[in-house]
């Protein structure tokens, strides 16, 4: 049976995926400078006699593998592969060799669990359907997205899949254990910038001022009314900015901050309220707040009918026990550009392992993995794969 040839080839294929997670995590490269990692990830794929397009949106990655009736269906395989500017802290042997650079949000698990796939599947192209393509890709930490990029460079296309698949890291979960959630799953996610304009001068002298830290605070008071986790949406500020001194009350002060939500068109209605709630209260006191969104990712949309499926042959692969039904996340992420394109299902993989104390979060500098989660990923992603 198919099952076991796949669970036999993922015995086979884990000690060297682990060496090759190993590899990637001591060796972080920041979005857009991934140069290494795309290096080995298309040598790995080329020794498994995969047809390799390098250089793709700059530092992206194409494999392409052809089974029996090649043109008969295509199913798209993603991984990403940029770390994060955070210093590691783990007492590791493979720790971050890149100082202030670590992969402490599993892309390193991704980009070696897709080569794990890669190498299960080139054994059994012969009794595969259609085509794989696997995607290796730039930048999703960091706007401008990778996924975006690859999409304009073209990787949708010749073939265009008939469906797409993605996996996350989830120290939520236990190692081994799968989850999925279909439909609207992860939120869209905008950058926002303010800058509140006033009139600086000697603290004490409160008449001549118009002082931007107290219209700063107004401004997120007001904006706080924005945030319904009923809806939800969310609307964070993380960083402000007045470069002033306990006597000296600054000209400007910068304000950075996070929307989240679900909905297109809610998402641009909250765009022109965050405008108009900054200009009525700078307004008020005859001063003036430069409002600047960047817009990012946009809602990560898993197909119902694709994600069902999935989540089936997850229990058929690794039992009904491991496999959960998740909540929808007001966390982002740019495989959400992929899913506005193709029926695509974007599932997340348990890497915690309590009794073994490896239970920190993403985006920390002590994250990191349980490693036999690899081993049910490469084999679920594969099965997965040749039964879509």
């Amino acid at each position: 049976m198919m099952k076991e040839k796949i669970k036999s080839l993922s015995e086979k294929y884990f000690p060297r995926i682990v060496e090759l997670r190993r590899q990637i995590h001591a060796n972080p490269e920041l979005s857009w400078e991934e140069t290494e990692t795309s290096k080995l990830v298309a040598e790995e794929l080329m020794r498994c006699g995969i047809e390799v397009q390098t250089k793709v949106a700059k530092n992206g990655v194409v494999g392409i593998l052809k089974g029996k009736n090649p043109e008969s269906k295509c199913i798209a395989l993603r991984a990403d592969m940029d770390a994060l500017p955070i210093q590691e802290e783990n007492k590791i042997d493979y720790c971050s060799r890149n100082a202030g650079v670590m992969h402490a949000c599993g892309h390193d698990v991704h980009t070696s669990n897709l080569l794990g796939v890669a190498m299960i599947l080139s054994e059994l192209k012969n009794e595969i359907e259609g085509t794989i393509k696997f995607i290796f890709q730039p930048s999703e930490e960091k706007i401008p997205s990778g996924a975006e990029a690859m999409i304009n460079a073209g990787v949708l296309e010749n073939p265009k899949p008939n469906k797409i698949f993605g996996l996350h890291v989830s120290p939520e979960l236990e190692a081994g254990t799968f989850g999925f959630c279909g439909g609207r799953f992860m939120a869209s996610s905008d950058e926002v910038y303010l800058k509140v304009i006033g009139k600086g001068g000697h603290a004490a002298r409160i008449e001549e001022l118009k002082n931007p830290l107290l219209i700063a605070a107004e401004i997120l008071l007001e904006l706080k009314s924005l945030t319904n986790p009923q809806i939800p949406v969310v609307l964070s500020f993380g960083k402000i900015e007045g470069k002033g001194a306990t006597n000296v009350v600054p000209d400007v002060v910068d304000i950075a901050g996070t929307l989240r939500c679900f909905d297109e068109n809610l998402r641009i209605q909250l765009h022109k309220q965050i405008e108009f709630i900054c200009h009525r209260v700078t307004e008020k006191y005859l001063t003036h707040c430069e409002v600047t969104i960047l817009k990012g990712y946009p809602v990560l949309v898993n197909n119902e009918v694709v994600t069902a499926k999935a989540k089936a042959l997850s229990q058929e692969f690794v039992g009904k026990k491991n496999v959960t039904d998740l909540p929808v996340r007001m966390g982002s992420e740019d495989f959400a550009y992929y899913t506005h394109h193709v029926p695509a299902c974007f599932y997340r993989l348990g890497v915690s392992n309590k009794k073994l104390g490896i239970t920190s979060g993403i985006h920390t500098p002590t994250f990191n993995i349980d490693e036999n989660a690899l081993k049910e990923s490469i084999g679920l992603m594969s099965y997965i794969a040749i039964n879509s």
